[in-house]
């Protein structure tokens, strides 16, 4: 496929990009199914004062969707143990209460970098202070606004990944972070509603090299999510942290049974 973005104005980011796909695509190639700790915190303010705290321990299995369409990884939970303020209680099971909330294995990363909708975006440096830190490179991504209308891979980009600041690694050439851009939401129901269910939110994930049977993948450390009330001083702040990967397989053990006469 024709890379329909116009990365940057200079070659030394086209370069970086390109290096950064290459990475990219070629784990989406390798990454095997795998499992791997979630601790999850869940802290719910009124003003400066915290009103509640959450914390869950869990078994996160991620496991590539049939035929990986979407570039997705279907993610099931299993519970080990969980405290609210500080106090063990017996919860069995813990799921996000809403999308944003996945672990963000592939589909985020995939989407900005991985073919097809990779090509849709436009890609330019962030001209501030700080912006270029030691080896990182930061960047603005965007849908093309010089292709109208947009190819239809790029029509089914879901709205949140429609723009991200990206962090690069400029010596391992792979993102390191992505903040997805501030959205404004207006239809939360519970945990959110809260009289009007307004909130505003801005992912972000961060990434690092986890090992995985012998081969490495650069993969999300964390992922928080702040829930901030456009109106009042309530809000919800998730943190997702990820640690000890391991690939996941599953295996059938078939017995036969001796006939009777």
């Amino acid at each position: 496929m024709t890379a329909i973005a116009q990365e940057g104005k200079g070659p030394d980011t086209a370069q970086t990009i390109s290096r950064v796909r290459e990475n990219v695509a070629s784990m989406h190639k390798k990454l095997p199914d795998f499992i791997c700790h979630e601790e999850v915190s869940v802290r719910e303010t009124e003003g400066a004062k915290t009103t509640e705290e959450k914390h869950y321990l869990l078994s996160l299995q991620a496991v590539r969707e049939p035929h990986d369409t979407a570039h997705q990884f279907s993610e099931l939970r299993e519970f080990i143990s969980a405290t609210i303020n500080g106090k063990a209680v017996n919860v069995q099971k813990y799921d996000p209460p809403i999308h944003f909330l996945r672990g963000g294995f592939a589909r985020d990363l995939f989407t900005f970098f991985d073919e097809p909708t990779s090509s849709c975006y436009e890609f330019k440096p962030v001209n501030s202070p700080g912006a270029t830190e030691g080896n990182t490179l930061v960047l603005d991504a965007a849908l093309n606004k010089n292709a109208r209308p947009l190819p239809p891979e790029c029509a089914h980009v879901s709205p949140e990944l429609t723009a991200a600041r990206v962090w690069i690694d400029l010596k391992a050439f792979e993102v390191v972070r992505i903040q997805e851009k501030t959205r404004h939401e207006v239809q939360f129901s519970t945990p959110f509603a809260r009289i009007n269910g307004d909130y505003t939110f801005s992912p972000v994930i961060e990434y690092s090299p986890v090992n995985i049977h012998g081969s490495e993948y650069w993969l999300p450390r964390s992922k928080s999510v702040d829930f901030i009330k456009t109106k009042g001083q309530h809000s919800f702040s998730y943190m997702s942290q990820y640690s000890d990967y391991h690939k996941f397989e599953t295996s059938v053990t078939i017995m036969t049974i001796p006939e009777t006469n």
